[in-house]
């Protein structure tokens, strides 16, 4: 008869496998997910790079397995890097007796695919959590490597209904491989929050005007096109309207942005961050603005958008429906009509009117944050996919 080891006591031991960790801003989620784990009773190790912070903590431990995979050195030496660092880490899983593999994916290729088959080689059971379902759905056909790794997985985690549809339309995954886990807060990462109006004052703002955030990866599909052709119409009601942009560009060339601002004559209300913001930083950018406008034409869950909330600050978003199944107009946020400039100056504008009924919202936001989106549930709902697997 076999015995249930966890039925005796022994922790389920499981190897969190993603390798961006602080890079990339991951960090926020590796931790925040081991955190979860950790109180559910599973023995946690995180494989990440050598950007991440290295925590101890009971229940969970980062190792840096990961060692050189970003920087300025050629391509292939860093891919060698990589691979390098999947070797020890799936490595580690097996003398370690870390049934479950756990790895974070925004695209698949080669080198996630190894990942994938190296940890299945070696008899490890394999978790996948797509993050990004529209990076291997730009098309009606779907590469044959997304839907190899994908299929040959054990378990996977959408983070949303509506990536859950798309990787069973677009991948072909059967309903039953796939758990529905929502991306957690991130109220275990706040840094402290100075007043506005030091944070204006470091960041060069005036003291007296109304500040929208837009902030994160600056990618194509996040719409920071249709929040500068709302401006115009912003500021003919509310003058004293300044825009904070914070980010990185992500194959994107920032200068068509600075076009429009000029071409729009606002430049003189814009005000530009375009870099990679570090993790200290970021509580100044929320501290100074009034209000985060995210006008995404894409996307599938926005860690932006949980930030922002667990940070208390009210949200505006598109009506996409990954975005919908967190944000409820004049609930826990404001939605607008997506690709729609004229919709979106006009709910800035009733916004700004009347900034009273942003702290009503922003109440019931933190308190999501705290009950849905709370790491310790998502660490009991990822226990069980693992348990199941």
């Amino acid at each position: 008869m076999e015995v249930n080891q966890n039925a005796v006591g022994e922790k389920l031991k499981v190897a969190i496998i993603e390798p961006v960790g602080g890079h990339g801003g991951m960090d926020y989620y590796d931790f925040g997910l081991s955190e979860g784990l950790a109180a559910s009773g599973v023995d946690v190790a995180l494989h990440t790079c050598d950007e991440t912070e290295a925590v101890s903590k009971e229940g969970f431990k980062v190792v840096h397995s990961y060692k050189g995979v970003y920087g300025k050195d050629v391509a292939w030496k860093r891919g060698l890097r990589f691979v390098w660092g999947s070797i020890k880490a799936i490595a580690a899983a097996v003398a370690e007796q870390r049934k479950v593999c756990h790895f974070h994916f925004f695209h698949v290729g080669i080198l996630e695919a190894f990942n994938v088959a190296l940890a299945k080689l070696c008899f490890r059971k394999v978790v996948i959590t797509a993050h990004d379902v529209e990076s291997f759905v730009e098309s009606l056909s779907v590469p044959r490597l997304s839907r190899w790794v994908y299929r040959i997985a054990d378990g996977v985690v959408a983070h949303n209904q509506i990536s859950k549809s798309e990787l069973i339309e677009k991948l072909g995954l059967p309903s039953g491989k796939i758990a529905v886990i929502p991306h957690g807060n991130y109220l275990h990462m706040l840094g402290d929050m100075p007043e506005q109006d030091q944070a204006r004052k470091e960041l060069g703002l005036p003291k007296a005007v109304q500040v929208l955030l837009f902030f994160g990866q600056i990618k194509d599909v996040k719409g920071l096109d249709i929040l500068l052709e709302a401006m115009p119409e912003v500021l003919k009601e509310h003058p004293n309207t300044i825009l904070l942009i914070a980010g990185r560009p992500w194959k994107s060339d920032f200068s068509k942005y600075e076009n429009m601002m000029t071409s729009l004559n606002i430049s003189h209300a814009c005000s530009t961050h375009i870099r990679f913001i570090k993790d200290e930083e970021v509580p100044l950018f929320y501290a100074a603005c009034d209000l985060v406008v995210l006008p995404y034409r894409r996307i599938y869950q926005s860690g932006v958008v949980l930030l922002s909330m667990s940070y208390e600050k009210p949200v505006l978003v598109s009506d996409l429906a990954g975005m919908l199944e967190v944000v409820r107009d004049k609930e826990n946020g404001f939605v607008f009509k997506q690709n729609d400039p004229k919709s979106l100056s006009g709910k800035i504008n009733m916004i700004l009117q009347d900034m009273e009924e942003c702290d009503v919202v922003t109440i019931k936001a933190l308190s999501d944050m705290k009950g849905h989106y709370s790491w310790v549930e998502i660490g009991k709902k990822t226990k069980k996919l693992y348990e199941n697997i």
